[in-house]
């Protein structure tokens, strides 16, 4: 009886661990337990509502895009797909299609989409937009350069020469202001003579932003363009460049006779900063007062320079 009881006990833990065993091997074997995952599956990080909400409406943005039909309504689904940005690659064949559409406005979007979705791949497109027929596809193509934070400035500056609308001259200047660096600078200084006056102003910022001395005196020749702005922003330029050559100094004086009291301000500021020199200019004063001394800033000009 004790015997029996023995062999009783042997045999069930021989059950219990035959049982444990195959357990093990199915856990080796990388299959799931009854209700369970696998050891993949429970690896794997776990979607996040977050993230299961918008595969969901990327899906719904792919399936609307592929059967809508009216520019306006796919520059609006472009305009959406772009608040997803890199999340939204998979659309990126309908970022494309939306760039071959008759409507600029709808292509002009589509650039835009397509800096915030592929921002490492888009150049290509935004060469194309920069060739386009449309001025409003060009002046997107050169925002969202900048968009896309593209530091090869050459193809940009490059349409300078043979680009004669100012607002896309504009845009192509505030991209390059935005994403240029220091080594840019000669590039920069060689489409000057081109720009409008409009475009000039980021430029300039540009230019005095990167400590461009070697092209004060493309600088200094903005005291004489139309715009008020323009004149003062240079003036002041002048003063943070800090170059105090004789051309730099006269021009700074002549610009003592701008009819703008802004103008006249800021170049005698740059003069007094320059020269630590203070002799006496108002740019509030009478104009005989005025020219009396401005003609004290041309005479020390000549002597000491």
């Amino acid at each position: 009886m004790a015997c029996a009881l023995a062999l009783a006990a042997c045999g069930g833990d021989d059950a219990a661990s035959k049982e444990v065993s195959s357990k093990d091997l199915k856990s080796l074997k990388g299959q799931p337990e009854k209700g369970g995952a696998t050891a993949a599956e429970r690896a794997e990080p776990a979607i996040t509502p977050q993230e299961r909400r918008r595969r969901a409406a990327i899906m719904l943005l792919r399936e609307k895009l592929e059967k809508v039909k009216d520019p306006d309504e796919r520059a609006d689904l472009l305009a959406e797909v772009a608040q997803f940005g890199v999340h939204a690659k998979p659309l990126w064949s309908a970022v494309l299609a939306g760039f071959r559409d008759e409507e600029p406005f709808t292509r002009a979007v589509a650039l835009e989409t397509a800096a915030k979705v592929d921002p490492l791949g888009c150049q290509p497109l935004l060469l194309q937009g920069l060739g386009d027929d449309e001025s409003e596809v060009r002046e997107m193509a050169a925002a969202a350069w900048a968009l896309a934070g593209i530091k090869e400035l050459s193809p940009l500056l490059d349409r300078i020469e043979n680009e004669f609308e100012a607002r896309v001259q504009f845009a192509i200047m505030v991209a390059v202001e935005a994403v240029g660096e220091k080594h840019h600078v000669p590039l920069v200084a060689k489409v000057v003579g081109d720009l409008d006056p409009s475009a000039l102003k980021p430029t300039i910022r540009f230019l005095g932003k990167h400590g461009a001395k070697d092209h004060a005196g493309t600088i200094v020749d903005c005291l004489e363009k139309d715009d008020v702005d323009l004149r003062i922003l240079a003036a002041r330029t002048l003063k943070a460049l800090g170059v105090k050559a004789k051309p730099i100094l006269s021009g700074l004086a002549s610009a003592l006779l701008d009819d703008e009291p802004g103008v006249r301000e800021a170049a005698v500021n740059a003069l007094k900063s320059l020269t630590g020199q203070d002799l006496g200019y108002d740019p509030s004063a009478d104009e005989d007062a005025r020219s009396q001394a401005r003609a004290a800033w041309v005479e020390w000009i000549s002597r000491n320079t």
